[in-house]
């Protein structure tokens, strides 16, 4: 693995003037990597935090309510076998997916009119499963490249150029300054239902809003990096741990958290290994599950 100064960086972002393999590895490799992985960290982690105050749950996030996966599968289904040529498309069918997921999961948990949040986790998982699954059966079926394909619904950073960077810069920026606006919005849902209502506050309208701008967070997410795991649930709770529960600096804060902890987990797949990479994925994997096994056991989930 190269390893490179920030002099080393300048000369080849600012200057352009190194040799022309380091230019290629700085600039058309490392830099591409970085922007979408910050875009994707942050939007992955907004998508959770949203989710997780729409529906007052800590494990509410992308992932663990299947809809990351339900993101992947559109995205092969539409390449593979339907608009192969188009990037648009990849934001396209990967919303498709977010929207059909969740819509799922939300009407296989309810019961007597009313959602149930606990079952609404373990639906969510349930569908995860079952597209992934989906996903690896296209792959199966396909004459492409599987071992790029089996990344992507991992998660990775390893295929990113600046097509990536093009397709999901103007969308990703737009709905993380979109999130960023509605943390008012956001902490009138933290009261009581009544509560809202009694101050003239459209709860459901408002909801309804805030899940849409969710669920495009995390497909441009998954249309840029693969479904990342447990990004969405670990930085909006950590956030509130150091920013509190007001949405003010609590979403800027899961964005920022979200960042780092995918650039981290893309530079530690690198160097780990080499010269194999690991996926982004799997290191936010490997640090996911312990902590997703410690929420359950604090919120004392019961079906």
């Amino acid at each position: 693995m190269t390893n490179y100064s920030f002099l080393n960086l300048y000369e080849a972002i600012i200057k352009k003037n190194l040799e022309f393999e380091n230019q290629f590895i700085i600039y058309d490799v490392r830099l591409p990597r970085l922007i979408v992985g910050i875009l994707c960290g942050a939007a992955f982690a907004l998508s959770g935090s949203l989710l997780q105050t729409v529906f007052r749950n800590p494990m509410a996030a992308p992932d663990i309510l299947g809809i990351n996966s339900a993101c992947s599968f559109c995205i092969l289904l539409f390449s593979i076998y339907l608009l192969k040529d188009l990037n648009l498309s990849f934001l396209l069918s990967s919303f498709i997916g977010a929207l059909s997921g969740f819509l799922i999961a939300i009407f296989a948990s309810i019961e007597n009119k009313k959602i149930y949040h606990a079952k609404l986790i373990i639906v969510g998982i349930a569908i995860g499963v079952l597209f992934k699954s989906l996903c690896q059966f296209l792959i199966m079926q396909s004459d492409e490249k599987q071992s790029a394909f089996f990344s992507f619904i991992t998660g990775t950073l390893y295929l990113v150029s600046w097509d990536t960077v093009y397709t999901i810069f103007i969308p990703s920026l737009f709905f993380i300054i979109i999130s960023f606006f509605m943390h008012k919005k956001l902490d009138v849902l933290l009261l009581n239902e009544d509560v809202s209502n009694s101050i003239g506050f459209q709860v459901t309208k408002w909801k309804i809003i805030i899940i849409f701008i969710s669920l495009a967070l995390a497909s441009v997410a998954v249309s840029g990096c693969g479904s990342l795991g447990f990004v969405g649930l670990i930085s909006p709770n950590i956030s509130k741990i150091l920013f509190g529960s007001f949405h003010k600096l609590n979403l800027i804060g899961s964005a920022l958290i979200g960042a780092v902890l995918t650039v981290f987990s893309d530079f530690l797949g690198r160097i780990l290994f080499p010269p194999y990479e690991i996926p982004a994925g799997l290191i936010t994997i490997i640090i996911g599950v312990p902590y997703f096994f410690y929420l359950m056991k604090k919120i004392k989930i019961h079906i």
